[in-house]
């Protein structure tokens, strides 16, 4: 089971946004994944297989192994289930 986790400053706002969107791509999608919404201050961020998060975060997080999905415009579904997608399948292979 793939781990997930859609990371914010203070882990309410974007970050349960982007949790939602996940879960509903994870769904149609059929994918084994649970996703977990966090704040920047307390991710571990080697503690999961993709971080989902802004540009902003992301560039804290650079010392993960994790794939990390960037995204700015938090309502552009298409683009978080194609990156999102993309990170799975680099996990795979």
């Amino acid at each position: 089971m793939l781990k997930i986790l859609t990371v914010c400053g203070a882990g309410v706002g974007s970050s349960m946004m982007l949790k939602v969107y996940t879960q509903q791509i994870i769904k149609n999608e059929k994918l084994d994944a649970k996703v977990d919404a966090t704040d920047i201050g307390s991710i571990d961020p080697n503690s999961a297989d993709i971080i989902v998060t802004t540009s902003d975060f992301a560039d804290v997080l650079r010392n993960t192994n994790a794939q990390v999905v960037k995204i700015d415009n938090l309502t552009d579904k298409e683009y978080l289930k194609t990156e999102l997608l993309a990170a799975v399948e680099k996990i795979n292979n």
